[in-house]
């Protein structure tokens, strides 16, 4: 009995320290699709930064010859939005 109740309790303490993760692929997936719905800014993912559930940094680039920008992009109730951009040419 004792050995059950040190089992379960070992096990409670485990499932409670597990790590989140975020899925980083949906919320590129999410942004692209707010990219996609503002024609006046067409531009491409290039690569994801720090994501987590409700924000992201995210690296965009609107030609192959333009320089790449920084966007950071936060989530509230009514999707992704994007808070900031920083152009990356300025500061190389």
């Amino acid at each position: 009995m004792k050995s059950l109740l040190i089992g379960i309790v070992f096990a409670a303490a485990c499932a409670g320290s597990q790590p989140h993760y975020t899925n980083v692929a949906s919320v590129r997936q999410d942004i692209k699709a707010s990219i996609a719905r503002d024609n006046a800014h067409a531009r491409e993912i290039i690569s994801m930064g720090h994501t987590t559930d409700d924000s992201a940094v995210v690296f965009t680039q609107a030609a192959k010859d333009a320089p790449r920008v920084e966007e950071t992009w936060v989530r509230d109730s009514a999707g992704w939005k994007m808070k900031s951009g920083t152009d990356q040419a300025a500061h190389m």
